[in-house]
């Protein structure tokens, strides 16, 4: 009687997961792809799906760079460019691609980096493996 109880919360659990990983628009989902607050703009995570919904999983390079396109074009659709990136959260699915994913991500920044925190051994929607968040500052003082 234990193991199958233990049988059955296993199955639960894996197919759980797989509810939660079923395709949905984006659009349909309860959170906003941006939110400004005075001189700042919240960035939530972004994944490697274009803006007419194709995900790109060619690798962990490619995935990196259709999300900092996709930052890149939030940014300019709020006023705001690379350089105005603060701060910055990325999350790999497995720590193993850092190096990958460093690369495709530093040739977005020609002045400075902003302050960034990774994670690796993330679960990743849609079974991407690469998500990364952001926060940009502008101040209205400065050209």
């Amino acid at each position: 009687m234990r193991y199958l109880l233990i049988a059955a919360l296993a199955c639960f659990a894996l197919t759980s997961s797989t509810f939660a990983q079923e395709a949905v628009a984006i659009k349909t989902l309860p959170f906003s792809a941006a939110r400004k607050a005075g001189n700042t703009l919240y960035i939530s995570g972004q994944i490697a799906r274009t803006s007419d919904g194709k995900d790109v999983k060619d690798s962990v390079g490619a995935e990196t760079h259709q999300i900092m396109k996709n930052l890149g074009r939030i940014l300019k659709e709020n006023g705001y460019t690379y350089d105005d990136l603060v701060s910055v959260t990325v999350w790999l699915n497995d720590i193993e691609d850092y190096h990958q994913m460093n690369k495709a991500y530093a040739s977005y920044f020609k002045k400075q980096f902003p302050a960034r925190a990774c994670t690796g051994g993330a679960q990743i929607v849609f079974d991407f493996k690469v998500e990364i968040a952001a926060i940009a500052y502008k101040d209205d003082n400065v050209d």
